[in-house]
């Protein structure tokens, strides 16, 4: 074999499978969202004009994160045309507030719309990846014993499991003149990790989701039927 043919068979030796595995892995966790709408309902007798002003309240006894999210996914609402308000700047109670002072809380707002969203699910759960050996030769090396010898051991790698949450969001929309609910929608994120990344592409979804309904956006189209 001509020193050439054996650069040609170096630059043909694959890399291990686990490590392809690995990075397919990666791979397809960057590209995919973490959030998806897996159930929506929409109020089919809501006839009324897109949502102006809401209130963000988040149902949570973690006064920082209620507070994050009020703050994230009311930025996102402004972005897309719409006017919000974080309901913490009028309601800091963190716990349970009675009828009335959740009614003086909307009025002050002046909001026509609330969007009011709770963590319903936090499922652990377990995937595993089998483990295998291999004995197969890197392909272009077949040809040399040296480098044959080399790599013709067995490769052993060994059964691995990987725990990650499955978090599950309720986000309901009312009209707040009547109390009625036009919309209400769950989502599913796998695997969450920092909160305000999280919080983006949930924001994102729903948004994307009410826009789709006509029920926000100053150029809002007619909620489909």
């Amino acid at each position: 074999m001509t020193v050439a043919a054996r650069r040609k068979g170096r630059a043909l030796r694959p890399y291990p499978l686990a490590f392809l595995l690995v990075v397919a892995a990666a791979l397809v966790t960057g590209c995919a969202p973490s959030t998806t709408l897996t159930n929506a309902w929409v109020d089919p007798d809501y006839a009324g004009p897109p949502f102006r002003k809401v209130l963000v309240l988040a149902i949570s006894k973690e006064s920082g994160e209620r507070r994050t999210f009020e703050d994230e996914f009311s930025a996102k609402l402004r972005a897309a045309g719409v006017e919000a308000v974080p309901s913490y700047k009028l309601l800091p109670e963190d716990g349970p507030v009675a009828k009335e002072k959740l009614a003086e809380t909307v009025r002050r707002a002046g909001a026509d719309g609330a969007i009011v969203t709770r963590v319903v699910l936090v499922d652990r759960r377990t995937a595993y990846s089998p483990g295998y050996v291999t004995v197969v030769p890197s392909i272009g090396y077949w040809r040399d014993f040296y480098g044959f010898y080399g790599s013709a051991w067995a490769v052993t790698v060994p059964p691995q499991a990987y725990q990650y949450d499955v978090v599950v969001v309720e986000t309901n929309l009312w009209r707040t003149a009547d109390g009625t609910l036009v919309w209400s929608g769950t989502t599913q994120t796998t695997d969450p990790g920092e909160l305000r990344r999280e919080i983006a592409g949930y924001a994102e979804v729903i948004i994307g989701a009410l826009r789709e309904r006509g029920l926000i956006g100053a150029a809002a189209a007619a909620p489909a039927r």
